[in-house]
């Protein structure tokens, strides 16, 4: 998209395009890359051992779009890769994703007008296995609707997402008959950092509620976070997470 704003960067101010991956993940500055480790936390709510899964790192291009995902589990047996493809408006075209080496997925999308229209998913044969039309997005570019069909056309899911302009705020998930499988809410705090998730995942059997918590404990000299914790439904730490992150040279 042509339009641009501008958001501060520490001491300094860049502009960026406003459907930038950048804005949407609540990241300031040019960062080039983004590593969370997560552990669990011990009995005094300090980190402990790694978590099981898993190092995970989000890579971006130098104009703010993502360009690749990784991520490794504690063992180092499992490797994910994600790559990621995007226009010259940063329009997502395309998504190719691999583990241990080994493609497994991959998505396509077709654009026009600045729009998406079509996107297709293959397995790890190529063979199509979901395509989504009634797709729609907000004036960032940001994914508010689709309907995903199987190769034969039939409804298998639906879902819609709500944004605070490019801040995802919550989704709900239906099924072919339009009965809810799952939805979420996003609450944020004053720096758009996610302080509180609750989510409803409805199966055959039974309705699970859930509420997750989030404290900052560190930022760096971007306002971007380096540590933070997860708060359990009783109010005590679970998860400690660490990032690292890395920016292009100004």
């Amino acid at each position: 998209m042509a339009s641009v704003i501008a958001f501060s960067c520490g001491e300094s101010k860049q502009e960026a395009p406003k459907n930038t991956d950048w804005l949407a993940d609540n990241l300031s500055g040019k960062v080039e890359q983004v590593t969370e480790t997560t552990y669990k936390a011990d009995s005094s709510g300090k980190a402990g051992e790694q978590d099981s899964c898993c190092v995970v790192t989000n890579k971006y291009d130098a104009k703010g779009y993502a360009s690749a995902f990784g991520s490794v589990n504690k063992a180092g047996t499992e490797n994910n890769e994600g790559v990621f493809s995007h226009d010259d408006k940063g329009l997502f075209t395309e998504q190719k994703m691999s583990k241990n080496g080994k493609p497994v997925s991959s998505l396509t999308v077709k654009n026009e007008n600045g729009k998406p229209v079509i996107a297709q998913s293959f397995d790890s044969a190529n063979k199509m296995d979901f395509y989504y039309t009634g797709i729609t997005t907000n004036e960032y570019d940001r994914l508010t609707a689709y309907k995903q069909y199987k190769p034969d056309s039939t409804l298998k899911s639906s879902a819609e997402m709500t944004y605070d302009k490019y801040l995802f705020k919550g989704q709900t998930t239906k099924d072919s008959v339009g009965k809810e499988t799952y939805s979420n809410t996003v609450k944020l705090d004053d720096k758009n950092n996610v302080v509180e998730v609750t989510s409803k995942e409805v199966t055959k059997d039974s309705t699970i509620n859930k509420t997750v918590k989030y404290t900052y404990d560190s930022f760096d000299d971007k306002g971007n976070w380096t540590q933070r914790t997860e708060i359990d439904e009783k109010g005590k730490p679970a998860k400690i997470s660490k990032r690292t992150i890395t920016y292009y040279k100004e």
